[in-house]
């Protein structure tokens, strides 16, 4: 979505209220997005403009256990002027045209919210059909296979 900063010129204040549902996997992390709204202001004051955004929703990510899909909450505030920001997120402004990306800056910044893994832990599985998942804590006894070891680390006791 592609906002007219033009309209600054004769308004104090853009006022942006948008409900986004997006579909479509362009991140390999990240399937859909689900019940996502920005709600926020584009404003200018005697330090130029500004934006002061508020960016909600659910993110469709594969479970790190499981590998099913679980929705993700995020929560990013956008606040600061559109110098800084432009700084950061290049690709979302055009100051020859004077227009600001919307989309695309809010998707760089939910790219920066994608967990490393994540999983319902409640929900998730701890064995299958010939697999169950150890750790420090529930390990029952040696693997077979290093049994000899042990018999050779005895000797040194």
């Amino acid at each position: 979505m592609i906002i007219d900063l033009n309209e600054l010129n004769y308004k104090k204040e853009i006022e942006l209220n948008i409900n986004i549902n997006y579909d479509e996997n362009v991140d390999k992390r990240i399937k859909n997005l689900k019940d996502a709204s920005l709600v926020g202001k584009i404003f200018t004051n005697e330090f130029g403009i500004n934006l002061d955004l508020l960016f909600t929703g659910n993110m469709v990510l594969e479970d790190s256990i499981t590998l099913d899909d679980v929705e993700y909450p995020f929560t990013i505030k956008l606040e600061g002027s559109l110098d800084e920001i432009g700084e950061e997120f290049p690709n979302s402004i055009d100051f020859s045209k004077n227009t600001l990306d919307i989309f695309e800056l809010l998707w760089e910044n939910i790219v920066l919210e994608v967990p490393i893994s994540f999983t319902k832990e409640k929900d998730a599985k701890m064995s299958g059909n010939g697999w169950q998942l150890k750790n420090g804590d529930n390990i029952d006894g040696c693997d077979p296979r290093l049994e000899k070891l042990k018999e050779l680390l005895k000797g040194d006791d």
